[in-house]
């Protein structure tokens, strides 16, 4: 598999895991803090940004422990440390989901 393919399902993880109501729910509630105040404080925008900000959070969040093995071993290809990455998302994602369907009962 290919490098960016690797890294597209990291992304993908992150988007998914930033889709999820414990995902964003902490930055909408601060939202006061980071929004802007030339933006209209809005239900939708405060829910879109903090969706943003929280895949954003998953994909940095999730690359420390990829970071951290390329740091120690040295990779040279560098494809195990984007497998990390991928399944650091993924874990992340799979987490919140299950958090969701578990608090629902």
């Amino acid at each position: 598999m290919r490098p960016d393919h690797i890294f597209s399902i990291a992304v993908i993880a992150s988007a998914i895991a930033g889709l999820m109501p414990l995902g964003w729910l902490p930055f909408a509630a601060f939202s006061w803090l980071w929004m802007p105040s030339w933006l209209p404080y809005e239900r939708g925008i405060v829910v879109f940004l903090s969706m943003l900000i929280a895949s954003t959070t998953v994909l940095v969040a999730s690359g420390v422990p990829a970071a951290l093995y390329e740091r120690i071993v040295g990779d040279p290809t560098g494809r195990a440390a984007l497998w990390i990455w991928a399944a650091s998302a993924t874990l992340i994602a799979l987490l919140l989901a299950g958090a969701m369907v578990g608090g629902a009962r």
